[in-house]
């Protein structure tokens, strides 16, 4: 007799080998071939487009098209409006030639010294220095320098020069100088000033105006310009 098969949980039998998965696989990558073949893209190839070639035209008077143009650009010339004459001799002569006054100074270097100070010994309990102590005079404090006002006038205003000056302004701290535009009037009168250049403190400004304003020109023929600069300082006492 035959004896009969076990039931077993798991199915060990090794199953027939299964062909549909590689056709599926063989059959998707010709599809794709076909398609890439049909929808295929083509791009162009590229090309450089050459600059393009300079060109000059020339508008002739005598030809009757050019003549309006030419005409047109003479009549609506904005430069001959807006643009105002400009002069460079005016602005040589107008324009001060500044030089700062520590120009002239001649600085001495020194070698630096080292920063290590010297190692001094212990001092002796029976020198002269502590038997006999020194007594130092006290010494004089120093004065400080002061440096008075003074005016720097340019060269377009020097045949213009006042004879005599009023008192002239001082300022109680070191400050910049202060540089006016002046217009003088044929009868001497300073009526037009511009201030160019600020000292940074607006009191010393004012100071300015007021003393430029008191000063008497000479008389002149005309209307002359110029610039005039007051360098600050405290006068001597």
């Amino acid at each position: 007799m035959n004896q009969p098969e076990a039931h077993l949980i798991f199915d060990w039998r090794k199953s027939p080998w299964n062909y549909r998965l590689p056709v599926l696989i063989a059959i998707s990558l010709f599809a794709h071939i076909f398609c890439f073949y049909i929808f295929r893209v083509v791009y162009p190839t590229t090309t450089s487009l050459l600059p393009p070639s300079a060109q000059v035209t020339i508008l002739d008077p005598t030809r009757p098209q050019d003549k309006e143009l030419l005409d047109w650009v003479a009549m609506n010339n904005p430069a001959k409006i807006s643009g105002p004459r400009f002069d460079s001799r005016v602005v040589g002569q107008i324009t001060p030639r500044y030089k700062p006054s520590y120009s002239t100074l001649s600085v001495e270097l020194r070698r630096s010294e080292s920063a290590k100070p010297e190692e001094q010994g212990m001092p002796s309990l029976f020198s002269a220095e502590t038997l006999l102590p020194i007594r130092l005079r006290p010494q004089e404090e120093a004065v400080p320098k002061t440096f008075p006002t003074r005016c720097e006038i340019a060269s377009t205003l020097q045949s213009r020069a006042p004879a005599s000056w009023p008192v002239f302004p001082t300022s109680s701290a070191l400050s910049d100088p202060t540089s006016i535009f002046v217009g003088v009037s044929p009868e001497g009168e300073a009526d037009y000033l511009f201030l160019m250049r600020s000292s940074e403190n607006s009191q010393l400004d004012q100071k300015a105006e007021d003393f430029i304003r008191k000063v008497k020109f000479k008389p002149g023929p005309n209307r002359d310009w110029g610039m005039v600069t007051l360098h600050w300082g405290r006068n001597q006492p």
